[in-house]
């Protein structure tokens, strides 16, 4: 299974319309944990192609589109092999801070979690 994601209304909007990367919305009460929050509030739920054909590298580009658009601190929390959340630091979101976090994302199941990101 692929990534799933929580973001706001206007992020799910664009990767639905201008990536190949949204295999279908979730349901809520069908999500136990995210791999991938963006934004504070949990937003809509994506579940993501599991092996993209150019990689993850569109929603790299989108959270950092996303990241420019607002202002102050960005909420990107991530969940790394173990399950551990790791929140994005307080530091200005850039292309290469955003890519460096989402660095440490990992996506399936407990036992069989792979890289979001491969350089």
């Amino acid at each position: 299974m692929g990534p799933i994601i929580g973001v706001p209304d206007e992020v799910a909007e664009t990767l639905e319309q201008d990536t190949d990367l949204v295999e279908v919305v979730a349901m809520a009460d069908a999500v136990d944990q995210l791999d991938v929050q963006l934004g504070s509030a949990p937003g809509v739920f994506l579940l993501l192609v599991e092996t993209p054909k150019n990689g993850f590298g569109q929603l790299l580009t989108t959270i950092s589109d996303y990241a420019g658009r607002t202002s102050g601190s960005l909420a990107l929390t991530v969940r790394d092999k173990e399950g551990t959340a790791h929140p994005f630091p307080d530091t200005t979101a850039s292309p290469q801070s955003i890519h460096d976090h989402l660095k440490l994302a990992y996506y399936g199941e407990p036992g069989d979690r792979r890289p979001l990101l491969r350089d």
